[in-house]
């Protein structure tokens, strides 16, 4: 699934330029939608708004953290993991791949891989990032 979003964003870029927002057609990646998460980005300071999540994210969230900012959220904030590799993208415009042991609400789950993915309306410095996230059962 991870790559599948990576492909997909990687066929959206042009040469050094980022893709922008509106570069991205959910219509075109329909079943990775339930696995997505977009993140408005703010600079100075660093911060990330929560502008859509996916059915599938937010079942293992427990709960629909859309509108909200990255740093207003416990386990989020400054200095958590997820944070700390928003600002590593949005400032250096480069995918980051991560995969870290699962800590939500179902007992079934074991680890999650993540991808997260610069977008750029001028090409070059991240105004939004776009995430994939799949989620893996116990053996």
């Amino acid at each position: 699934m991870i790559e599948l979003g990576e492909a997909y964003w990687q066929s959206k870029a042009q040469g050094d330029h980022l893709p922008a927002r509106a570069d991205i057609d959910p219509l075109d990646i329909p079943a990775l939608l339930p696995q997505v998460i977009l993140l408005d980005v703010r600079r100075d300071p660093w911060d990330f708004r929560f502008r859509l999540i996916g059915t599938n994210v937010v079942h293992h969230l427990a709960s629909d953290l859309t509108g909200a900012w990255m740093s207003e959220i416990e386990h989020m904030s400054p200095p958590s993991r997820i944070y700390n590799s928003c600002v590593e993208v949005a400032s250096s415009g480069k995918p980051l791949r991560s995969d870290t042991p699962y800590v939500g609400p179902h007992r079934n789950y074991v680890r999650a891989e993540d991808i997260i993915l610069p977008l750029a309306s001028d090409g070059a410095s991240p105004d939004m990032l776009l995430v994939f996230v799949e989620h893996f059962r116990k053996d």
